[in-house]
């Protein structure tokens, strides 16, 4: 039987989701070191006759959580928090935190009830029938989960960010195109048809013979795809880019900047700091 290959932005999730649970792990673990030591502390000074409870209590808190984690992950694949659907999957995802914080109560719950009597030889009662702890755990549970989320859909944001600059790289050598994502959309740009471009933030304004594109990308960036695929563009400022192609004139304008005057009637300072690049025969 066939099998289908996963798609690679799916993959790309799941890469990292695997480092990050990692790091999670961690993370957790330290919390509970933490936390049980603060609350060890805490019963010693007051004198409890079981100060050793909290790293039972906080075992089981933070061992439900960990196991209600894929959830999280679960609704972060099914309910992304991606451009365009971030206000609608935003309330499913508050809706969720509903669902996590009760399972999270009655497993951490019934793990305790079964537990301190073997452990500590007395009952635990958490009273479940207290409207006001139940909010208060919540209170916890949404921050629990909105963390989580984070940190788990922050690093798949850098995954898929690196996806794409693979495809880019790979478009870019083979195909001897750029892809360009503006607006929410992805366009292809031959690559010698960018006359030249301009650093904007973190935008890059590239312009062609027909339309100028705000992309999102560095100028370094920009500068690496177009030395992929082929082309005759060079930096000639720390903010510009410009195809040598189009270069109709050089004027200078003292200190050694230049002017440069393209076929287009466009002009792009050009610094000398980079005049190498498009003077060759002034570095020989």
């Amino acid at each position: 039987m066939e099998t289908r290959a996963a798609h690679p932005e799916i993959e790309a999730d799941r890469r990292a989701d695997r480092k990050t649970w990692f790091y999670f792990g961690c993370f957790l673990f330290a919390s509970f070191l933490v936390e049980s030591l603060s609350d060890q502390h805490l019963l010693n000074r007051i004198g409890d006759p079981y100060p050793n409870l909290p790293w039972l209590s906080q075992a089981t808190s933070h061992c439900v959580i960990l196991a209600l984690t894929p959830f999280i992950t679960f609704m972060l694949s099914r309910f992304p928090l991606s451009a365009g659907q971030w206000r609608t999957n935003l309330l499913v995802h508050a809706a969720a935190t509903i669902l996590f914080s009760v399972a999270h109560i009655l497993a951490m719950v019934a793990l305790r009830k079964l537990l301190t009597p073997i452990v500590f030889g007395i009952p635990y009662d958490f009273g479940l029938s207290n409207v006001s702890i139940w909010l208060y755990e919540y209170r916890k549970d949404v921050l629990s989960y909105s963390l989580i989320a984070a940190i788990f859909w922050m690093n798949r944001l850098v995954e898929q960010r690196a996806l794409d600059s693979r495809v880019a790289q790979r478009d870019a050598t083979d195909l001897h195109r750029l892809t360009l994502k503006s607006g929410g959309r992805s366009y292809f740009v031959t690559a010698s048809d960018i006359v030249w471009a301009k650093a904007a933030g973190n935008y890059v304004e590239v312009v062609t013979l027909g339309k100028t594109y705000l992309a999102r990308l560095t100028l370094t960036e920009l500068s690496g795809l177009l030395d992929a695929a082929g082309g005759r563009h060079v930096r000639v400022h720390r903010s510009h880019i410009v195809n040598l192609d189009r270069v109709s004139e050089i004027l200078p304008t003292g200190e050694g900047d230049v002017t440069l005057r393209l076929d287009t009637g466009d002009e792009v300072p050009g610094s000398r700091r980079y005049r190498a690049q498009f003077e060759p025969e002034r570095a020989a």
